[in-house]
């Protein structure tokens, strides 16, 4: 006989408690590889994104570059850096995750291009490009703080990270289906602060109000929805750099957002250009090559950012590691807690057999 199978009812609720004080400590784990990760991304981004119009410039475009003026030049220098500092104001955990809620709750409505480009919520405001482009227009950036957080204090929360998250269990289990609609619940309540309370006490860092979910299933969808909301903020970001080339005369036709999207998805075929350009060529006639027409602009992707970068690659793979780790304690879960109703079933039937036997509570 297993030795699960011989467990008592009380021995299947202690392993559920110490399973879910281990998921405390991964979820604690992964604020502080995602903290580390977004530190990292906000101080390499300008250079990356720089090194990614410097292709651009002199290997794509360099007629182009070359006619403009020195103060143009200038010009669309400085702002392509404002723009990337605003976004980077905009890259933190609890952001990105309000910013997942919102794409959650796309999917379930219209539109999410109009839930992600809502006024004083997203990194750029809705870019409908025309011909006749004012030069002297910038792009604004809302900078509000998101609503979220309630008094959660971040600061306060890293200063109760443990160092290491022990061994969570060593069994190899095959994927799971994430449920969700569990996760969207969760996400809309974090959205409006019920699940928010005061911030945490070094004293007491695991029973205070805690700003992810508990359960590793839930904590794996989360983490799931924050890195696309990582690529959307991104792929914005690299939206608003190439209006900003077009507005500066460096590139002559605008790489659409679906086309961003497509490739991000894969469904675009791209040419072997540098990191973070994306050139595509279209079955339309170019009226000034009389060939394809050939667009060229930015995309910022996580994956070749993770590429160029050692230490956002050596985070990821932690975050892999951590992410596997949740799938091997959501099957132990699973087995306690259908163990214990096993026992428990167990234990009515035998009061149903023998009613003397009074109901225990």
């Amino acid at each position: 006989m297993n030795s699960t199978e011989g467990a008592t009812a009380e021995q299947a609720r202690q392993e559920l408690d110490a399973l879910d004080a281990l998921s405390d400590r991964a979820a604690i784990k992964l604020y502080s590889l995602l903290q580390d990760y977004l530190e990292q991304l906000r101080l390499e981004l300008p250079h990356q994104l720089l090194q990614a119009v410097f292709h651009l410039c002199t290997k794509l475009q360099p007629e182009a570059f070359n006619a403009m003026a020195e103060s143009q030049r200038h010009v669309m220098r400085e702002r392509l850096l404002h723009l990337t500092q605003r976004c980077s104001s905009l890259l933190t955990i609890e952001q990105l995750a309000q910013l997942g809620s919102r794409l959650l709750n796309a999917d379930d409505t219209a539109d999410p291009e109009a839930d992600e480009q809502a006024p004083g919520d997203d990194s750029v405001e809705p870019l409908m490009v025309s011909a006749d482009l004012d030069p002297g227009a910038g792009l604004q950036f809302s900078l509000e703080m998101p609503s979220l957080l309630g008094n959660f204090d971040p600061a306060q929360f890293c200063s109760t990270l443990s160092s290491e998250t022990p061994g969570l269990v060593d069994e190899e289990v095959s994927s799971q289906s994430l449920d969700h609609e569990q996760a969207l619940n969760w996400l809309r309540q974090m959205a409006s602060g019920s699940l928010l309370g005061s911030s945490l006490s070094p004293d007491d860092p695991i029973s205070s109000p805690f700003p992810l979910p508990r359960d590793p299933q839930q904590l794996r969808v989360w983490l799931g929805v924050w890195d696309q909301a990582l690529q959307r903020r991104l792929r914005n970001l690299s939206h608003a750099i190439n209006v900003e080339l077009l507005r500066s005369g460096l590139c002559q036709s605008l790489m659409p957002l679906p086309l961003l999207d497509a490739s991000l998805a894969g469904q675009v075929e791209q040419q072997g250009v540098a990191p973070n350009v994306l050139t595509v060529r279209l079955p339309i006639p170019d009226g000034l090559t009389s060939g394809e027409l050939q667009l060229n602009g930015l995309l910022i992707r996580v994956s070749e950012l993770e590429h160029a970068l050692p230490h956002l690659r050596d985070l990821r793979n932690a975050l892999h590691k951590l992410d596997g780790n949740l799938r091997k304690m959501e099957r132990r879960i699973q087995h306690w807690q259908q163990r214990l109703a096993v026992l428990q079933a167990q234990q009515l039937w035998s009061q149903d057999n023998n009613p003397t036997v009074q109901p225990q509570i």
